[in-house]
């Protein structure tokens, strides 16, 4: 899914805002580094193991010339939050930062990486698309703990975050909210490395043919709001009030038609994984056709998710069952695993439309959620209990082949 621009710079727009979007874990500075980027305290910061941002918050301000919006979200990759909550505040997410980032900013702190630390770059480059690490740099904080290295220095000493960096066109900075503060000049300086950030997305911006990062989903989110602007009657509004009404409003519209896909495939749709983008877009067309039941979207969303993991678990089947030709006692596993991924294809098929006519019976997020996760549990006890009846067929068969030929 490329990454086109939905709205173009023009020459007459001589100061466009430019939209940072910060990612990154729980613990590891988010907050603070919006704070210390706009220069005032927008965003909540503590030391915490929990996550302190437990809504996606913005906030803007003039800096060093520029018009700056920040938007922190979630702890996405580690949150404590409930599958709910981190949905609605993806969702949300995705509207404030509509038609889409100028820069996502993945934030890590300087410090020993362990394997926890680890798993968390590992999630990072998991979920972000080709076209969103081009719209990338990495912000770490914590530079107090450099100890004399500059931030260069310390990403050699770890090839997993090299290939990260890399990822990212080798644009990476370093801050540090509590030690650098004061200091106006040099490489300890926040005001030096915000400035020296903020020229780095301009940089890229004029580098990049398609302007801002974008997506399909991302799209139809601007034209939801831009649709929604229309609506607003309120004469005495401003422009920039009636977009703030007219996301509102988009926002509870998709809670209940997103109800049903998980927070990792909404993820993924954020960040522009190509398969995530193209099963919402998907669902949230089919939902703007005239007479469709809206609230059905639910378990159309659930299925479509299903279809792309059946699909993997037929192809892993399919790939056993290959390798395990001419290997005597094997081709029941292999079989088993070709019964197992067509099943589960079936079943997300099968899902996305009962859990649709079962979601159809009411308008509210939960109602839908519940009803047509009771419609699925039912159906897929009954194929559960087919699969293992066909995998039991399959052994015995296997077995009694195996007997006849030592026999003969």
């Amino acid at each position: 899914m490329g990454a086109t621009s939905f709205f173009p710079r023009t020459a007459s727009d001589s100061q466009p805002e430019k939209r940072i979007v910060l990612l990154g874990k729980t613990g590891d500075g988010k907050s603070s580094a919006g704070n210390t980027i706009l220069k005032q305290q927008v965003f909540k910061s503590k030391a915490s193991p929990e996550s302190v941002t437990a809504e996606c918050v913005k906030g803007n301000r003039k800096v060093h010339g520029k018009k700056i919006t920040v938007i922190d979200t979630p702890g996405l990759f580690d949150t404590g939050l409930d599958e709910g909550a981190i949905k609605s505040e993806i969702i949300r997410s995705m509207i404030e930062s509509s038609p889409g980032p100028d820069m996502f900013t993945i934030v890590l702190k300087v410090g020993r990486y362990t394997g926890q630390e680890m798993e968390v770059v590992d999630k990072i480059v998991e979920y972000c698309g080709e076209d969103t690490f081009k719209h990338s740099v990495v912000l770490f904080t914590h530079g107090e703990q450099l100890e004399g290295q500059t931030i260069e220095e310390f990403i050699k000493m770890s090839p997993r975050l090299q290939e990260l960096v890399d990822k990212c066109g080798g644009r990476c900075h370093v801050i540090d909210s509590k030690y650098w503060k004061q200091r106006q000049m040099g490489y300890r300086s926040n005001r030096v490395q915000v400035k020296n950030l903020l020229e780095t997305i301009e940089q890229k911006l004029k580098d990049s043919e398609n302007g801002c990062y974008t997506n399909e989903l991302l799209q139809i989110m601007e034209e939801e709001i831009q649709e929604e602007m229309k609506n607003v009657s309120e004469v005495n509004m401003s422009l920039a009030e009636k977009r703030e009404e007219a996301k509102k409003i988009v926002h509870k519209k998709l809670l209940v038609k997103l109800a049903g896909v998980t927070a990792g495939t909404l993820t993924g749709a954020f960040l522009g994984i190509g398969v995530a983008v193209a099963s919402i877009v998907t669902l949230l067309k089919d939902t703007n056709v005239p007479g469709v039941v809206k609230a059905g979207a639910v378990a159309g969303a659930a299925g479509a998710t299903g279809i792309a993991a059946g699909a993997a678990a037929l192809k892993a089947g399919v790939v056993a069952a290959a390798a395990s030709v001419g290997v005597a006692g094997t081709g029941v596993a292999a079989a088993a695993g070709v019964v197992v991924g067509v099943a589960a294809l079936a079943g997300a098929i099968g899902g996305g439309v009962t859990g649709c006519k079962a979601a159809g019976d009411t308008d509210s997020v939960t109602g839908a959620i519940k009803n047509a996760a009771k419609t699925n549990y039912k159906n897929a006890k009954g194929a559960v209990k087919k699969v293992k009846k066909h995998q039991q067929e399959l052994f015995e068969n296997e077995t009694n082949e195996y007997i006849d030929q030592g026999t003969d």
